[in-house]
């Protein structure tokens, strides 16, 4: 049962958040319970879908539940993870011993640490936002967002990727599963297929799925996603994280945008492009956007999680003039999602120059720990593995020769106390004959790494 009051400060989703999660901390969610799907809770709470998949979809960026293709969401093993019934040709399942219950070590993606919040600058933004905004507190928002916070957003976007757009353009949402809501609801009328990278982001997959769309998985090469594939398809939209694909980390070619710009053009179709991870670059420079070389084609999607906090919920579309207009006419009953007292400290944020200086703090942060987590690899493993998606963002993928699945990689680790990702976060359209494990590093701290990394050494010396 959850109790949820509407007259409280704090908003719908994050109470049902705060509700899950703390059932499944202290196990009255065990784990592979599944969750009720979103319509269910919705119905049940009589609250919108919108604040039950929210609310999902924090507890799914933090690694409490997982998303499965087709079901729905189930409770993640936090400590104590169950291995699989073996497969053939692997060790058989060793029962978790207590000694390691806690994880001591957590390589958790899209989880940061508190340490990098700018937690006395947000205090004085949101107190100056309560003595000087009282009737905007008292208000509902515009459904595209504060102006404000608009208006500092193409000055960010126009230096920073390059982005073409006015203030019109921009929608202000909950985060990337609410963009790609938005986005399914504005291609509909358009193709009842959209395609996606193969390895991709689940996520994405997953609101595809759930809104109707047959998903197309479109094979990577070294450039990126394979064009000509893409053309033999009947899709009419497609999702890419051009800039750090997800999970692979490789960058696409500028040969390989271009050829895929000019398919959308060919074709009259629209870009996805997920800029999950542009902030963070750490040994080249930022490619532009594909947004920039084409912005009547390209549905641009961006959030502050990975450099402020994903708890914030602030993600944001930039939309083609075409597809902004139609939204503003459909949807002029509905306010914005993201509270005023969110939106306004930030834009305050943004108008302030404070952006910029804790960008570069951490990149600063970030990058000496990717480094410091690239040498641990190296001198533990060393050729044993290969890791990409190094040059940015805030995880690597490791790709382990010879060595066992990843469930019982995952297992053995959690046995030595190290929390990792397998392939839950990602889809494929076959099962990888390498094993890969996503390590983020977002969260541990740097003098953690290379203990952690000796573990993982050990856990997986004898498979």
């Amino acid at each position: 049962m959850y109790l949820l009051d509407a007259k409280c400060k704090t908003p719908l989703y994050q109470q049902l958040y705060q509700q899950l999660r703390a059932k499944i901390l202290n196990g009255d969610l065990s784990a592979q319970t599944k969750l009720p799907s979103s319509r269910r809770l919705s119905n049940e709470l009589q609250i919108s879908r919108n604040t039950v998949d929210t609310a999902y979809q924090q507890l799914l960026s933090e690694g409490y539940i997982v998303g499965k293709t087709r079901s729905g969401y189930y409770v993640e093993t936090l400590h104590n993870i169950i291995l699989p019934k073996p497969m053939e040709a692997e060790p058989p399942a060793l029962p978790v011993n207590p000694q390691f219950n806690r994880i001591k070590y957590d390589f958790r993606y899209g989880k940061l640490s508190p340490r990098t919040f700018p937690f006395s600058h947000w205090q004085r933004l949101t107190n100056q936002c309560l003595r000087q905004d009282k009737e905007q507190l008292l208000s509902y928002s515009s459904f595209m967002g504060e102006p404000e916070l608009r208006q500092e957003l193409i000055k960010y976007l126009r230096d920073y990727r390059d982005v073409k757009c006015s203030d019109d353009q921009i929608v202000i949402t909950s985060g990337t599963m609410h963009c790609l809501l938005l986005a399914c609801q504005l291609l509909r009328p358009m193709t009842t297929t959209i395609a996606m990278e193969d390895p991709g982001f689940a996520v994405a997959y997953s609101a595809f799925q759930q809104n109707g769309f047959q998903v197309q998985l479109i094979p990577l090469n070294h450039h990126g996603l394979n064009v000509k594939a893409l053309q033999a398809s009947p899709a009419k939209a497609v999702y890419v994280t051009p800039s750090h694909q997800f999970p692979t980390g490789r960058i696409m070619s500028i040969t390989r945008r271009l050829r895929l710009i000019e398919w959308a053009y060919e074709q009259d179709a629209f870009i996805i492009e997920d800029d999950y991870s542009c902030h963070l670059r750490y040994d080249v420079k930022p490619a532009p956007s594909l947004q920039g070389l084409a912005p009547d084609k390209v549905i641009y999607l961006g959030s502050f999680s990975k450099i402020l906090s994903p708890s914030l919920r602030v993600a944001y579309m930039v939309l083609p003039a075409s597809l902004a207009l139609r939204l503003q006419q459909e949807a002029t009953s509905l306010v914005c999602p993201v509270p005023f007292i969110i939106q306004k400290p930030l834009a305050s944020f943004l108008q302030e120059g404070l952006f910029e200086s804790h960008l570069r703090k951490m990149l600063r942060h970030y990058k000496k720990k990717r480094d410091i987590l690239l040498r641990a690899l190296q001198e533990s493993f060393g050729d044993k593995v290969t890791v990409s998606g190094m040059n940015a963002g805030l995880h690597v993928l490791l790709q382990l020769k010879g060595m066992a699945s990843p469930n019982v990689l995952a297992a053995k680790a959690a046995q030595a106390g190290v929390y990792i990702h397998t392939d839950n976060l990602w889809v494929a359209s076959e099962a990888q004959q390498i094993a890969s494990v996503l390590l983020g590093f977002g969260a541990i701290a740097a003098e953690d790494i290379e203990p952690a990394i000796r573990r993982l050494q050990e856990a997986w010396s004898g498979l």
